[in-house]
């Protein structure tokens, strides 16, 4: 089945979050899941690392993505669930949404990996979190409202536009760059990773870019 993007944007006036809705549902798991997670202890075959693959834990692929290393990590990774969910599930419809998440999690878990095999040392540790996916989300909006502003604020404070392929092209520079000089505790080989996922889901799902209608001309002068 045919997907096409809709023609009138939502990047700049996205719809409000419904409850019932899969970004709501998504939400409500990571927060569920990381309270278990701090109340009990869980087993070590849910975040992923090659140990685990090893053992035959497979499906550490989607586990992984619901656990979180702290509240911070939690909260940052809802809020920009919360901000890109509600515009791409809207655009590409809840079942599509949700299996472009988890697919593309599930492919930046996997180069991840396919770097702990060729560098150990760097990339060798387990990995938790939902950024895979979420970098997965943006990739699959930034392709679909490539020409679209959008607004991205640094330090959740000073706002920056940006036309959203530049705002993709920015977001995977930086995470190659992370890649190849790792700083922070972060994955950023499993963001790289979630970024590609995003944009073959969308591919193999046929979404095709929106097509912005032109300006109106002007009136012509008397």
């Amino acid at each position: 089945m045919s997907g096409t993007a809709q023609e009138t944007s939502k990047v700049s006036g996205p719809p409000p979050l419904s409850w019932r809705s899969a970004t709501a549902v998504l939400i409500v798991l990571n927060l569920v899941v990381y309270l278990v997670e701090r109340r009990f202890a869980l087993p070590d075959d849910l975040a992923l690392s090659l140990r685990g693959l090893a053992g035959g834990a497979w499906w550490e692929f989607i586990t992984y993505q619901f656990m979180h290393g702290g509240w911070m990590h939690l909260g940052f990774n809802l809020l920009f669930l919360h901000s890109l969910g509600p515009v791409l599930e809207d655009t590409i419809g809840a079942k599509r949404f949700t299996l472009l998440y988890l697919g593309s999690g599930a492919f930046g878990g996997a180069v991840h990996l396919m770097g702990a095999l060729l560098s150990p040392r760097i990339f060798g540790h387990p990995v938790v979190g939902a950024s895979a996916g979420l970098c997965g989300l943006l990739s699959a909006l930034c392709a679909i409202y490539a020409e679209e502003p959008m607004e991205l604020r640094l330090l959740f404070l000073l706002p920056v536009v940006m036309r959203a392929k530049f705002l993709l092209l920015g977001t995977a520079l930086m995470s190659m760059a992370g890649t190849v000089l790792p700083f922070g505790n972060v994955a950023h080989l499993a963001h790289l990773g979630g970024l590609i996922g995003g944009l073959l889901c969308l591919n193999f799902m046929d979404v095709k870019p929106l097509e912005l209608e032109p300006p109106p001309a002007p009136p012509p002068g008397r």
